[in-house]
């Protein structure tokens, strides 16, 4: 089981969103089809993370996973034998509490939402909002160690995107600060 962390993660979205910034700029348009944007974001993370991407698997927008599980489902089989990384993305912040609780019933050691916030202030009461879900769901006590959350905010002026990460430690989440 390849395990991720929200630091390789990072480094891996900061590497392929990257990349792509040029593109945006050759267009003059940074408002494209978020939803293909994002399926080329997931496939572009594979080879960075060493995982399979999957979208939109069993209602989930992406995971990543080492194996699939032939023995009890054939060849090609898209059924992973466990999940090493679980993507939401939620375009529209407001609904974004719904995706948070919806990952927190997932045994996966990386678990990623992805949305946008115009502001700082919009950020953290997002983020306390997102603190109170994790914590309730945390019944084991290991969300700060083994089955990690990572919120990514993205931003926007012009054809430039901003990103703000922030990991889950015990009792709330800090911020990642971009190398």
């Amino acid at each position: 089981m390849t395990r991720i962390s929200p630091e390789q993660f990072r480094s891996a979205f900061l590497q392929v969103t990257s990349a792509a910034q040029p593109e945006c700029l050759a267009h003059g348009d940074f408002k494209p089809d978020l939803t293909a944007q994002m399926e080329t974001l997931y496939t572009g993370l594979e080879p960075l993370l060493g995982l399979k991407a999957h979208a939109e698997y069993n209602k989930l927008d992406c995971v990543y996973y080492a194996e699939c599980d032939t023995e009890h489902f054939g060849t090609p089989s898209y059924y992973a034998t466990c999940l090493g990384v679980v993507v939401e993305h939620e375009n529209n912040i407001g609904g974004s509490a719904e995706e948070m609780n919806k990952l927190q019933m997932l045994n996966t050691p990386l678990k990623v939402l992805i949305t946008y916030a115009d502001s700082e202030a919009q950020r953290n009461l997002h983020l306390g909002r997102y603190a109170k879900i994790v914590s309730s769901a945390d019944i084991f006590g290991d969300f700060a160690t083994l089955r990690r959350q990572l919120v990514i905010f993205g931003s926007r002026d012009d054809c430039k995107a901003y990103w703000h990460f922030y990991v889950y430690e015990e009792g709330g989440f800090r911020e990642l600060q971009v190398a």
